[in-house]
């Protein structure tokens, strides 16, 4: 705070008080311990601690009975202390006592005093009382007491600054407190010198609002409300040099300044003095008094200047040296007063702040060099040049009068809550309100992630979406600025969550099975947009690669076989995220393998195919679906199917050509392996020696040779056939045991095939079935108590069984999974 004086009228103490007591850069930083003062309850206070902050005092007395010269009593902001605080420390020039509670005016203030709380009680006289002190500095508080709020006595260069005072009343809700009489609610009194009221909204519930008393000298009440006193706003009394700068009194009763005695040497300027809005005055007299009053014994070395005064109804503006003048215009003739005149500062009905409207006369109409003006007003606002009103002032020349300097009624509104939509996860949803005043020269939204601000239009609830990077915590700033230098700022913070994951749930279902042609169903849910979609069916074609604005929703896909296949999903989102999920798909349709046949179940034989260890078996050999899986073997084993054990019932069985061995597998689930033939062999099983199973057989068909193994191990050969012939086994004639056979594919496309069925004379009947490309398999399908043959085609997976041996039509199906 800087406070300008003119030469003489008590300047240099009441000057190098302010100054002193106020200026952040007179403090010295090495001196400004802290004490610390919460009352609240978790603070772990008490009075017989340090004062350090998590070992607070828990009242204002113990800490400054603690305070010393250059320290800070720090009291919690917010708070109510019900206690009376007498200040019993100095302070020095340069290094006062602070006692403060941090917090902007208009905000609840830390409350110190104590009132009638309960009927009965008496409660203390003063919320701080200054006594044969000096250098103290009191700051943020709302003093509450039946007498005086603020008592100054006998000190020197104490300074109240940004206070309210609410006192001197003696009765609170209706309950007397025991003190009879009304008093002011601030009152400086003794032999007090430089005392200065600053910035302070005092309320004379009592009488007066502040009280200067005979012997006081160099009082300085600066930028304060004066507002709503019962009898008067200032009255000094035979008090010397006080300075009464850049005030607003309004609604007190009597006079709102009152120089009475002799308070010689004092000077008035730059106020706002109006009856408005009319106090509750009951004493017509109250209610129509001067604003200003100076006594004769005043008079001289004073000085009233650049005052705004708007008189009562019926009543007069200035009472001087006991002569009443009306209007600003009359009082000139007493030579005071040049600058003055009648400005009405149009305060809001309502208003409790006091800020004025633009008017001329009020509004950049103020001496800034005048004794006492600070450079920012009652709110700490700085002072402002309002650009449709002439600058009459002095020095800058755009000083208000009064305590409220008129500011730009610029205005600016920030909100913004996370609202997420769909590919949108990090949307913040933005509304502004942005009111141009005096001179605007825009505004701007800066978003708070790095991105490029931008234009604001004027308006109320202006709505937009902003999509940010990342998840974390932001704060956006919306600036707007005036040609005239101000900087009007609205800020929301907020916080967004991390981003859900990508979610995957394919699903296949089948489109048509005889193609085994299926289709695939996207189910993916992302915070954000994707970007990309692959699918791998899992058959060793390339995935399938869309990019984020085509799903894969309903994509088909042909195997050309059925089975099961791995089908993966790869999503990534616009973000670089990226998830799979796969899921195993039965596919059905024509089933790929190597055709085996067998009794595995009923007394007519049945089909299937081997794929790579895997067992398909169909018993029905018309609907053409498999009826059962099993497993057993590995890929590049051969599927043999035989009796193994004295039984009707055939088991499973493998020849694996790497190593000539046979894999059987017995009905109690264990496997007999048996090594025999040589790699290259082709295994056929049969009921060769008539002894109710069936032994094992290989035939190498670079030879033609026929090897039987017998259970007895050894083995008889047969020569029958040559390369390129494949063996069949089977009971042609229904002799009840296995007799040999061979199937001659065709040599070229279309050429039929030929079964070769040798018989027990040595005879062989021949039989063309099939063309070139099928396979042979052998059975007895209807049941009728001997075998037959018929052919399996790769190329269409269609088995087709001859019936001709029982005079029916052929059996012709495809085999699906």
């Amino acid at each position: 705070m800087t406070i300008r004086h003119r030469v003489g009228l008590a300047a240099a103490v009441a000057g190098s008080a302010i100054a002193g007591a106020v200026l952040p850069s007179v403090a010295h930083a090495a001196d400004q311990s802290v004490l610390h003062v919460d009352n609240a309850y978790g603070s772990a206070c008490s009075d017989a601690g340090s004062g350090a902050q998590d070992r607070p005092f828990c009242t204002v007395q113990a800490a400054v009975d603690a305070a010393q010269p250059g320290q800070t009593v720090q009291v919690a902001t917010g708070g109510s202390y019900r206690e009376s605080v007498t200040v019993r420390h100095s302070g020095l020039p340069g290094r006062p006592i602070v006692i403060k509670a941090d917090i902007p005016y208009g905000m609840p203030q830390t409350i110190l005093g104590i009132r009638s709380w309960d009927a009965g009680s008496k409660p203390a006289a003063h919320a701080l009382v200054f006594s044969g002190v000096h250098d103290v500095t009191v700051s943020g508080f709302q003093f509450e007491a039946p007498q005086e709020g603020v008592l100054v006595q006998d000190a020197d260069r104490i300074v109240v600054n940004r206070n309210t005072v609410l006192a001197g009343d003696p009765v609170f809700n209706g309950v007397p407190s025991s003190y009879p009489d009304p008093a002011p609610a601030v009152r400086i009194t003794g032999k007090t010198t430089a005392t200065t009221v600053s910035r302070t909204r005092v309320q004379g519930q009592g009488t007066v609002g502040i009280a200067v008393d005979a012997g006081v000298s160099g009082t300085v009440i600066t930028t304060d409300l004066v507002v709503e006193g019962r009898t008067g706003g200032v009255v000094a009394t035979d008090a010397p040099g006080t300075v009464v700068a850049s005030n607003t009194f309004a609604g007190n009763c009597g006079n709102d300044v009152l120089l009475a005695g002799s308070s010689s040497g004092a000077a008035v300027t730059n106020n706002v003095i109006t009856k408005l809005p009319a106090g509750s005055c009951t004493d017509e007299a109250l209610k129509s008094a001067a604003g200003l009053s100076v006594s004769a014994g005043s008079v001289p070395g004073t000085k009233a200047d650049y005052n705004s005064v708007v008189h009562a109804a019926g009543g007069v503006g200035y009472l001087w040296g006991g002569t009443p003048y009306t209007a600003a215009s009359d009082f000139r003739a007493t030579g005071q007063g040049a600058h003055d005149n009648e400005a009405d500062p149009k305060f809001g009905f309502y208003s409790s702040d006091y800020a004025p409207r633009a008017v001329e006369g009020l509004t950049d109409a103020a001496d800034a060099t005048a004794p006492g003006m600070l450079d920012t007003d009652f709110y700490d606002h700085p002072r402002a040049d309002h650009p449709a009103i002439a600058n009459t002032g002095t020095g800058p020349g755009y000083y208000d009068r009064g305590a409220v300097e008129l500011q730009d009624d610029t205005s600016v509104q920030l909100s913004a809550i996370p609202y997420a939509t769909a590919g949108h996860p990090l949307n913040a949803r933005i509304q502004t309100f942005y009111r141009t005043g005096w001179a605007p020269a825009g505004a701007k939204l800066d978003f708070g992630d790095g991105s490029t601000p931008v234009d604001v239009n004027p308006g109320s609830g202006l709505e937009l979406d902003h999509d940010y990077p990342a998840p974390g915590t932001y704060t956006a700033t919306l600036t707007a600025t005036s040609r005239t230098g101000l900087v009007f700022t609205g800020i929301a913070r907020f916080t967004f969550a991390p981003v859900g994951a990508l979610r995957l749930n394919p699903q296949v279902s089948v489109a048509d099975q005889a193609t085994a042609r299926v289709a695939f169903h996207d189910a993916t849910s992302s915070p954000w947009p994707v970007a990309r979609y692959a699918v791998d069916f899992g058959d060793g074609t390339a995935p399938v690669v869309t990019d984020g604005r085509t799903s894969p929703d309903g994509l088909t896909h042909d195997y050309g076989v059925g089975g099961y296949y791995t089908v993966t999903e790869t999503v990534t989102d616009d973000h670089g995220r990226q998830a799979t999920v796969s899921v195993q798909a039965s596919v059905p349709g024509p089933q790929a393998g190597t055709p085996f046949t067998g009794y595995l179940g009923g007394p007519a034989t049945q089909v299937g195919l081997f794929d790579n260890g895997r067992w398909n078996i169909d018993y029905g050999k018309t609907t053409g679906h498999v009826n059962e899986r099993r497993a057993f073997g590995e890929p590049g084993d051969v599927p043999v199917v035989g009796a193994w054990e004295n039984t009707c019932q055939c088991q499973l069985g493998i020849y694996r050509p790497s190593t000539a061995t046979f894999g059987l597998q017995l009905r109690d689930g264990s496997v007999t392996a048996v090594r025999f033939g040589e790699p290259g062999d082709v295994p056929v099983a049969g009921a060769w020696d008539h002894n109710g199973h069936d032994q094992l057989a290989v035939y190498r068909p670079a030879t033609g040779t026929l090897a039987v193994r017998h259970d007895d191990t050894s083995v008889t050969t047969l020569q029958f056939g040559g390369p390129g012939d494949l063996p069949v086994a089977g009971d042609w004639d229904g002799v009840h045991h296995a007799q040999f056979g061979l199937f001659r594919p065709g040599r070229s496309a279309g050429e039929p095939n030929t079964f070769l069925l040798r018989h027990d004379d040595g005879s062989v009947s021949t039989a063309s079935y099939g063309v070139a490309g099928d396979l042979p398999v052998v059975g007895d399908w209807q049941a009728a108590g001997r075998t037959t043959f018929g052919i399996f085609r790769p190329g269409s997976h269609v088995f087709a069984l001859s019936n001709a041996y029982v005079g029916r039509g052929d059996t012709v199906f495809t085999l699906y999974v």
